[in-house]
C-alpha cells in the first residue's frame, strides 16, 4: 500500500504520492518554512534536495513518499525510511515537515499514524527496531514543548540531543597550530576518497552509526556546494587525522542577505583526540571564512560527542540557537 493511502485526513488536507524531481521546489519552501520555524541555521536548497533524493536508499520513493496538500497547495510531505545502525537495531524514521501554518495536533497525528503503520512492516525481519522521530526542544532537564509533547504522548522517550550553534561574528579568532607531526596538506583529487573514508570511520562510536552505501559517497563528491580550497585537512604521515570541511551556502546567503559560512564535517581520528587538532582546524576555518568576506559561522552537533565537541565549539566563540532532541519508541 502506498503511504499516501495510509493517510486519513479530514477536508481540506488531501495526500498524493510523489511525482518526482517535478516536486522538488515545493519540498524546499515546506522544508524550508519548516526549519525557520524551528531555529534551524540553514534553509535548504533545490541542489540540496535534487541530491538528496537522487541518492535514497531503505525508502522507495515509488511507495514511500507522500505529499499533503491543502487546496492544491503543498503544506507539508512525509518520507519513511529505516537506517541498520552498527548497534544492531534498525531505526525506523518518521519524518514530516509542515508549514507552521497548518501544524496542528489532527493532522500530524494522521500522519505519524501512516508512518509508523507503513515503518512497522520494515521491523518484522530484525531483531530489534524503533521508531525514531525528530522535535525541537527546550533542552535536556526541560519540559518538552510543540510536537516533542505528542511524541512523548505516543511514548517516544528523548535519547539523544542535538543543536545548532552559531558564533555570531568572525572577530577574535585565536592562534593556534597543530601538534608536532602533524600538518596540513592542500587537498589533491586523489585524496577525496580516503578523506571522505576517514570522515565516516571517525564516528564509529557515535550512536547513528551504519555503514555506508555508495550513496553516501555520491552526495559527498556532488555536494552542491563543496569548496575544496576551503577545506582543512590535517595528516599524520598516510592518515588523515582531522579534517574540516567547510562551505557557503550562497543560495541561502543570497535569499537572506546574511554572510554565513559552514564550519561543518568536523571530525578528529580516534587515536588523535584531545590534542587540539580539531580546534586548530576551525579556527584556521573561521580565519579563510573571514577572509573570504563572510561574518559568522555555523554548525551542527552532537551534544554527546564523545570527543567534547560541544564545548569544544562553545569554547571557541559559537553560541546554542536551538537544542533538537532525537525521540525513539521500541517497535514490538
Amino acid at each position: 500500500m502506498h503511504l499516501a493511502d495510509r493517510l486519513r485526513l479530514r477536508a481540506p488536507y488531501t495526500a498524493r504520492p510523489y511525482r518526482g524531481p517535478s516536486d522538488h521546489p515545493a519540498i524546499v519552501e515546506v522544508l524550508a518554512a519548516h526549519r525557520a520555524a524551528n531555529g534551524d541555521t540553514e534553509l535548504p536548497s533545490l541542489a540540496q534536495v535534487d541530491l538528496t533524493y537522487a541518492n535514497l536508499h531503505d525508502c522507495d520513493p515509488d511507495l514511500d513518499i507522500a505529499l499533503i496538500e491543502a487546496n492544491d497547495q503543498v503544506i507539508a510531505y512525509t518520507r519513511a525510511s529505516f537506517d541498520d545502525l552498527g548497534s544492531g537495531i534498525r531505526d525506523c524514521v518518521v519524518f514530516a515537515p509542515t508549514v507552521p501554518g497548518h501544524v496542528s495536533l489532527a493532522l500530524w497525528t494522521a500522519i505519524v499514524d501512516a508512518n509508523e503503520a507503513r515503518l512497522a512492516s520494515w521491523a518484522s525481519n530484525v531483531r530489534r527496531a524503533r521508531y525514531r522521530a525528530f522535535a525541537v526542544h527546550p533542552g535536556p532537564c526541560q519540559a518538552p514543548i510543540g510536537e516533542a509533547t505528542w511524541l512523548e504522548g505516543r511514548g517516544y522517550t528523548a535519547t539523544e540531543w542535538g543543536a545548532a550553534l552559531v558564533r555570531p561574528h568572525l572577530d577574535d579568532i585565536a592562534q593556534r597550530s597543530l601538534p608536532d607531526g602533524v600538518e596540513l596538506r592542500e587537498v589533491q583529487p586523489e585524496q577525496l576518497r580516503t578523506i571522505f573514508e576517514a570522515d565516516w570511520e571517525a564516528f564509529r562510536d557515535e550512536w547513528d552509526l551504519r555503514e555506508q552505501v555508495d550513496a553516501d559517497w555520491n552526495e559527498f563528491i556532488d555536494h552542491p556546494y563543496q569548496d575544496i580550497p576551503l577545506w582543512k585537512v590535517a595528516w599524520a604521515g598516510d592518515t588523515v587525522v582531522g579534517q574540516v570541511k567547510t562551505y557557503i551556502n550562497t543560495d541561502e546567503n543570497e535569499a537572506s542577505g546574511i554572510r554565513r559560512g559552514y564550519t561543518e564535517f568536523i571530525s578528529t581520528h580516534r587515536d588523535w583526540r584531545n590534542r587540539g587538532i580539531a580546534g586548530t582546524l576551525l579556527a584556521w576555518s573561521l580565519q579563510e571564512l573571514s577572509d573570504r568576506g563572510t561574518t559568522e559561522a555555523a554548525l551542527g552537533v552532537d551534544t554527546n560527542n564523545p570527543g567534547g565537541a560541544f564545548q569544544l565549539y562553545t569554547s571557541i566563540g559559537f553560541e546554542l540557537v536551538a537544542y533538537e532532541a532525537v525521540y525513539t519508541k521500541p517497535i514490538e
